[in-house]
């Protein structure tokens, strides 16, 4: 997910924070704080794809659900959230959500990968 981040920086498709900010002056949150949220995050999609394993099913159709699942919350409603709260345009981050779509897809299906070769039972 942080190679992700990196990735839109470095091609210039990453969310310009300026936008959110009341007064146009935006302040970059520090390190840790970053590597903390994607820290977190792995943990929390992890625990959710043990939850949803437990159910039964195979492992790489439960870590689709897994990423499709977590996705919802990043892509639409954080979307719907952002577009209605700030009155910003709602294009460019709809096409971010849909890039989330591809990265939550892959984040599920090394999860369900790394299951089938830890030979994780449900």
């Amino acid at each position: 997910m942080a190679l992700d981040r990196f990735v839109l920086e470095a091609v210039g498709r990453a969310p310009d924070p300026s936008a959110l900010a009341p007064s146009g002056v935006t302040r970059l949150l520090p390190g840790w704080v970053m590597l903390s949220t994607w820290v977190l995050e792995a943990v929390a999609l992890s625990a959710l794809y043990l939850l949803i394993q437990g159910r039964g099913g195979t492992r790489w159709l439960n870590g689709l659900l897994t990423g499709w699942i977590a996705w919802v919350f990043r892509g639409p409603l954080l979307v719907v959230t952002v577009v209605g709260m700030a009155g910003l345009p709602h294009g460019p981050w709809w096409g971010m959500a849909f890039s989330w779509l591809v990265l939550y897809t892959f984040c599920g299906l090394i999860l369900g990968g790394a299951a089938a070769a830890s030979g994780l039972q449900p």
